[in-house]
């Protein structure tokens, strides 16, 4: 009885094999737990970034659109890169017979579009981007009907319009990316490229405009 109760008594704990095999599988089982937060952490950040371009795009079209459906003269010139300047002349909703411009420009340093000089909406870029995040701004153009547009038909309806339509009809075409470099050995490059695109009807550029009358 004695002989049995001291091999017991040896034989208790782990051995050395033993803790070195549940020692790995602890570090294996933690190694995948933190590359399985990494990429749902990295998609967050990806679906953010996309988020904010998406509200961005969407407001520049916005701003751009109302300002455009109540002018009375628009005026295009090329400008940096894949851009136009637009100068946008309306009628001052409180006196009637003064027309202001509104100057709409794409900011390519800092990736933003500028309305009278300043920026269109302050908190773009985010300024809390992480290393290697960037936006960028493609294209920022107005052109008339059926020049520049996604769908090829355009082109071709567009000769059968009348020049009275062909005079107030503009494209608008807005395309922004973001962009997120390689940090760290084993990552890639990553980015995504959004179009937003709207057709106008400038429709005071049609109508005899006086004592404010823009309907």
């Amino acid at each position: 009885m004695k002989v049995q109760a001291g091999r017991c008594g040896r034989e208790e704990g782990w051995t050395l094999i033993e803790a070195t095999i549940s020692v790995v599988i602890m570090a294996i089982m933690v190694l995948g737990l933190t590359i399985v937060l990494l990429a749902f952490r990295e998609q967050l950040d990806r679906s953010w970034a996309v988020r904010v371009m998406d509200q961005y795009g969407n407001d520049v079209m916005e701003d751009l659109t109302h300002d455009l459906r109540n002018a009375t003269d628009v005026v295009v010139r090329p400008s940096g890169g894949k851009t136009t300047r637009v100068d946008i002349e309306y009628l001052d909703p409180i006196r009637h017979e003064l027309l202001l411009t509104s100057r709409y420009r794409a900011d390519l340093r800092n990736s933003r579009i500028e309305k009278d000089g300043r920026a269109l909406d302050p908190l773009f870029p985010p300024q809390n981007l992480g290393r290697g995040e960037s936006y960028e701004i493609v294209q920022f153009t107005l052109t008339p009907y059926g020049e520049d547009t996604p769908n090829n038909q355009d082109r071709v309806d567009s000769f059968r319009r009348n020049a009275k339509f062909m005079s107030a009809s503009w494209d608008i075409r807005f395309k922004l990316r973001y962009n997120r470099k390689a940090i760290d050995k084993g990552e890639n490059d990553w980015s995504v490229t959004k179009e937003y695109f709207n057709r106008v009807y400038v429709r005071n550029m049609n109508l005899v405009v006086q004592k404010g009358i823009t309907d």
